[in-house]
């Protein structure tokens, strides 16, 4: 009960001021729609049946299909053994981390090598509460699997910004699309609401 009730003191502190946020669903999750009473993967999200259906995915980010595919694959089994992703999660992080999350590289897919990959996952378990053996590493890259294609620059800009009296390493850890709030107004605008912390 003693833990428990620390566990939720904890929480308070690190959403202070952002009780009010409305969490958008960005997760594997959100990629499937239900037809006719089952779930079915969106096809914006299903990167290896674009890959082989659609030539000219491959040709506009300049490799054969095979060459296209196989890159998409290694990219899904590092996720499958590094981080304990589930195949089909697996899948749909890639997807969506190669679509970008405005969608911006519809049409010409940005898959992060293994590298980029590994440099995101050390940052995440040296900066939030996460760790690989409980699973809590695989569900923040589940919640947001866009964190994945980010740079350090961008991930440290985050903590740097994030206000002095939300934990960031909690609150981050629960809400993980927070990872791309760098910037921080004060209340004073500058126009960069969708990245800023003050907008919650």
């Amino acid at each position: 009960a003693a833990a428990a009730a620390a566990l939720g003191r904890g929480r308070g502190v690190a959403m202070r001021g952002m009780g009010d946020r409305v969490q958008k669903d960005f997760s594997t999750k959100s990629a499937m729609i239900r037809k006719l009473g089952k779930l079915v993967l969106q096809r914006e999200f299903d990167m290896r049946t674009q890959i082989m259906e659609d030539a000219k995915l491959a040709k506009r980010s300049g490799m054969s299909q095979e060459e296209l595919l196989a890159d998409f694959e290694r990219a899904v089994k590092f996720l499958r053994e590094e981080v304990g992703c589930s195949p089909l999660e697996s899948d749909i992080c890639i997807s969506k981390v190669a679509t970008g999350l405005y969608m911006q590289h519809l049409g010409k897919p940005r898959i992060p090598t293994n590298d980029e990959m590994n440099l995101v996952m050390d940052w995440l378990l040296e900066n939030l509460a996460c760790k690989r053996e409980d699973g809590t590493l695989r569900t923040i890259v589940e919640k947001y699997p866009f964190v994945m294609g980010r740079k350090i620059e961008d991930l440290d800009e985050s903590r740097r910004f994030c206000p002095e009296d939300i934990d960031f390493d909690i609150a981050v850890s629960e809400d993980p699309a927070l990872i791309d709030k760098t910037y921080n107004c004060d209340g004073i605008c500058a126009n960069q609401c969708t990245s800023c912390w003050y907008n919650g």
